[in-house]
């Protein structure tokens, strides 16, 4: 039997794997990443078990084995670390990295600040919650509250960052408070209705991506990661119903503008998409250089979704963006300056997800309209299925025209 592997092998197995899952990661890309990893640094007898909460490595030695254990971290990692996570990993695939410099370089880029202060973190949010309320196409008057209430929930999460008690009951203190305000202020001073409002403002607290990932997982055979994804997507969805629920019982419901605002127009949409790319640059401290790669996947995803779905409907749109969006991120990576393929797609998700429409059914089914809140609600999970269908096989068109050829491979 080979003799087992150095001791800052094992460890750097350990904490690449937890730092992929935290990425967002599917754990059958993990495993096939790891065991890459394994294998240019002469491991053998090394096997994993990754689940989204830890990652097992079983190391044979002679006739026993013994086997490692490295407990994961809910918090996600930032575009920026996400970016030098995938550096790292091509790196040591091309042999350009041993393994002590490789596990010193993860540390650091683990505990690395995010690139932007925290002004800058609580502008960004606002800027992105606009540019998701254009999306939506709502009337003149609800944008500056998109603003206002962007804002607020920029500084709850900057305040949760630093308060580990408030980050385990921020998606229901925001829910609770935006809603309340809309509900209570906002929508009556401005004749608007306060789902237009609420919808924005709350959508980057749904877990669209986990949801996916989850199926993505059950769907190629990962039972115990994707089970354990899914219940904590809908566990997240429900404490956001929750939420939301408490902020209409505190705020009231409002009385129904007389005469509703005319929407902006078709154009509103293509700006917003414009708007959110450059908030979600500086809120979740991309990487510099990738705004025009991530405006350029932003809009193919939303061009593709809007035009075919006059034909195809929500869910074959959103089965085809899906499909199609991944090959062009996977493109985009194969170029010299282009960013690994999580920086530019991940974000996509709040336009792909149908966010607007599953938090509308939330809100509904604790307001007036439970019987037509709970078909959205439905339709939204649907939806998430059919995107999830779509990333399996636009990872697979990848890898057909070869366009794989770095370290993400898929979700």
């Amino acid at each position: 039997m080979p003799p087992p592997p150095p001791e800052a092998v094992v460890e750097l197995l350990r904490h690449l794997g937890v730092s992929l899952t935290r990425a967002g990661d599917a754990t059958q890309r993990v495993t096939r990443i790891l065991e890459d990893v394994a294998r240019v640094y002469a491991a053998r007898g090394v096997t994993f078990f990754v689940v989204p909460t830890g990652v097992f490595v079983r190391i044979r030695t002679g006739g026993t084995s013994r086997m490692d254990f490295q407990a994961g971290a809910s918090a996600p990692l930032r575009l920026d670390q996400i970016d030098a996570l995938y550096r790292l990993v091509d790196d040591i695939r091309h042999g350009l990295v041993d393994a002590e410099p490789a596990r010193a370089r993860l540390g650091r880029l683990l505990q690395a600040e995010p690139r932007f202060g925290r002004v800058v973190s609580i502008l960004a949010s606002g800027i992105l919650t606009l540019g998701l309320g254009l999306v939506l196409n709502p009337t003149a008057a609800a944008l500056p509250a998109f603003l206002s209430i962007g804002f607020l929930v920029g500084a709850l999460r900057w305040w949760a960052d630093r308060n580990p008690v408030l980050s385990l009951v921020l998606p229901v203190a925001a829910a609770a408070l935006v809603t309340a305000l809309v509900f209570r202020w906002l929508a009556p001073a401005l004749d608007s209705p306060p789902l237009e409002i609420v919808i924005p403002t709350l959508i980057t607290f749904l877990p669209g991506a986990a949801l996916t990932v989850a199926t993505v997982e059950l769907s190629t055979g990962d039972i115990v990661a994707g089970s354990a994804r899914l219940v904590d997507g809908l566990q997240r969805l429900l404490v956001l119903s929750f939420g939301i629920a408490l902020g209409v019982e505190v705020g009231g419901l409002p009385t129904p503008p007389s005469v509703p605002g005319a929407a902006l127009g078709p154009w509103a949409a293509w700006v917003g998409v414009l708007v959110f790319g450059v908030g979600q640059f500086f809120a979740s401290s991309a990487p510099p250089g990738t705004l025009p790669w991530l405006l350029l996947v932003l809009y193919v995803g939303y061009g593709i979704q809007a035009t075919s779905g006059l034909v195809l409907g929500p869910l074959g749109a959103s089965f085809l963006a899906a499909a199609l969006v991944l090959p062009v991120c996977y493109a985009i990576q194969s170029r010299r300056s282009g960013p690994p393929v999580p920086v530019t797609f991940l974000p996509t998700f709040w336009l792909l997800v149908p966010g607007s429409l599953g938090l509308q059914g939330v809100a509904q089914m604790v307001g007036a309209d439970q019987v037509a809140g709970l078909g959205d609600f439905l339709d939204a999970l649907l939806t998430i299925v059919a995107i999830a269908v779509g990333v399996v096989v636009g990872s697979g068109l990848s890898e057909r025209i070869g366009r794989v050829t770095s370290t993400w491979r898929g979700l």
